[in-house]
C-alpha cells in the first residue's frame, strides 16, 4: 500500500514531519485491541527508549490495558518514579515467561538491539508486534518486514508501506516520534507523558549537540545543525504541557546523573593519556582491555562509568582535526562494546565500510553519527584485532 495524498495527513500543533493519520490509527487500533502489552527498550536502555516506553506505558494505562516494561540496565534512567511502572529485565526473560496479548517495540528495529532471549519472545508474538524507531536499519525484528519507513525529502510526501513498525528517520529522538504518534491520534499527553518524552528528547539530542540547557534551565535548540526533524518545534509542543516542577525534576535528574565523582574525574584523566590516533590523526579512540582494572574498579558497564566515555568522545570531537571519537570496552558479560561518535555521517561510513568489506558479519549500527556495536568476546587478541577494523576502516573513510 502505497499512502502519498495529502489527505493522509492530518495538522498537529507543530509542523513538523507529520506521521499520518492512518498509520497511527492503525497502530493505536492494534494496540487497543489487546488487554496486555508488553513494551520493549534496546539493550543498555537509555533515557530515549526507557522515556518513550514510560509515555505509552501511561498512554495504555489510561487505555484500561495492563502494559508492562522490559528493559535493560541499570535504575539510573529510572530511579525517581521506578515504584509507577510494572518493570522486567531482559536478563530475566526466557521460555517460561508469560506473554501479553501484544508486543511494542520503542526507539529499536533491528534485532541486534536487544539480547537473543529478548529477540526469541518478541518473535513469538507473532504478527502481534508493532513498534516505533528513528533508525532505519536494514534488518528489523518483524520478520515478515512489515514496516513503514518515513524518510522525508524537502517539499515531498513520503512514500510509506505496510503498517506495523512506523520508522522515520528524520526524528532525531524516539520520545519525538512518540509525540506525533499522540498527535496524530488526537491524545493530548498528560503532565507524566510530557515529562517522559521530554527527558527522552533531551537526552538523545543534547548528545548530538542540537539542544543545551543554559543555566536559567532554558532549553536551547541549535539553529546550526542539520535538523530534518523540526526538533525544535515538537520540543516547543512537549514544554507546552508540562509543568514547572515537571521540567525542573527532570533536569534535576539529568544534573545528577552527569555530575562526575572524583574517581570517575581520574579516570577522565586516564583515558586522555590513553587516547590513541588512526594514522592520518583523524580518528581517536580509547581501547580498554578486558582486564582493565581502572575499569573493573568502576564497575565496567554502567550508566556512571558509560557517561564518563560520553564526556570523552564529546570532548575529543571538539578538536578541530578530529572527525570521529571511539571507544572500545568491556562489559560485565562476555562482550566487548563499541561506541562511536562523528562528524557528519561517518560513523555510518565506518560501520558499512567494514560490512562491506572486511567483516560482513559485523554486529554494529545506529545513528549515522553515533553508533554502537558489540563482539561477543571477552579474549584479549580478538578485541584488539576488533579495534583494528575500525581504525583502519576510519582511516579509509576519513581519509577521502
Amino acid at each position: 500500500m502505497n499512502i502519498n495524498s495529502q489527505n493522509n495527513f492530518i495538522r498537529p500543533n507543530f509542523t513538523a514531519n507529520v506521521m499520518p493519520k492512518n498509520c497511527a490509527k492503525y497502530i493505536d487500533n492494534k494496540l487497543k485491541s489487546a488487554k496486555s502489552v508488553d513494551i520493549f527498550c534496546h539493550t543498555s536502555s537509555d533515557e530515549d527508549t526507557f522515556n518513550s516506553a514510560k509515555a505509552m506505558y501511561s498512554y495504555l494505562k489510561g487505555q484500561g490495558i495492563y502494559p508492562r516494561l522490559v528493559v535493560s540496565g541499570g535504575k539510573e534512567n529510572y530511579q525517581y518514579d521506578v515504584n509507577k511502572y510494572n518493570i522486567i529485565q531482559a536478563n530475566d526473560i526466557s521460555e517460561d515467561t508469560k506473554k501479553a496479548d501484544m508486543a511494542l517495540c520503542v526507539d529499536f528495529s533491528s534485532p541486534v538491539r536487544v539480547g537473543f532471549n529478548v529477540l526469541k519472545f518478541i518473535n513469538s508474538y507473532g504478527s502481534n508486534i508493532v513498534g516505533f524507531d528513528h533508525h532505519n536499519d536494514p534488518d528489523i525484528v518483524v520478520k515478515d518486514y512489515n514496516k513503514i519507513t518515513q524518510s522525508y525529502a524537502k517539499n515531498s510526501m513520503p512514500a510509506l508501506e505496510a503498517k506495523n513498525y512506523y520508522i522515520d528517520s528524520s526524528a532525531k529522538s524516539n520520545s519525538a516520534i512518540i509525540s506525533r504518534f499522540f498527535d496524530a491520534i488526537g491524545h493530548r499527553a498528560t503532565h507524566e507523558e510530557a515529562r517522559s518524552l521530554f527527558a527522552g528528547m533531551l537526552d538523545d539530542t543534547s548528545k548530538d549537540g542540537i539542544t543545551k540547557v543554559n543555566k536559567l534551565g532554558k532549553v536551547k535548540v541549535s539553529a546550526k545543525v542539520n535538523d530534518n526533524g523540526n526538533t525544535k518545534e515538537v520540543m516547543k509542543n512537549v514544554l507546552g504541557r508540562m509543568r514547572v516542577f515537571d521540567k525542573l525534576a527532570v533536569l534535576k535528574h539529568f544534573a545528577d546523573k552527569t555530575k562526575l565523582t572524583d574517581k570517575e574525574i581520574a579516570f577522565s584523566k586516564t583515558l586522555k593519556d590513553k587516547t590513541q590516533y588512526s594514522n592520518n590523526g583523524k580518528f581517536a579512540y580509547i581501547e580498554i582491555s578486558p582486564n582493565d582494572k581502572e575499569w573493573e574498579d568502576l564497575g565496567r558497564d554502567t550508566v556512571r562509568s558509560t557517561k564518563v566515555l560520553q564526556h570523552f568522545r564529546k570532548d575529543s570531537l571538539e578538536k578541530g582535526n578530529v572527525d570521529a571519537v571511539a571507544v572500545f570496552y568491556p562489559t560485565n558479560g562476555n562482550i566487548y562494546k563499541m561506541s562511536i561518535q562523528t562528524k557528519g555521517d561517518y560513523a555510518k561510513q565506518i560501520i558499512d565500510n567494514i560490512k562491506a568489506k572486511t567483516c560482513p558479519d559485523l554486529v554494529a549500527g545506529g545513528h549515522e553519527n553515533r553508533s554502537g556495536g558489540t563482539l561477543k568476546s571477552l579474549d584479549a587478541q580478538k578485541t584488539h584485532e576488533w579495534v583494528e577494523l575500525f581504525k583502519n576502516s576510519a582511516d579509509e573513510v576519513l581519509g577521502k
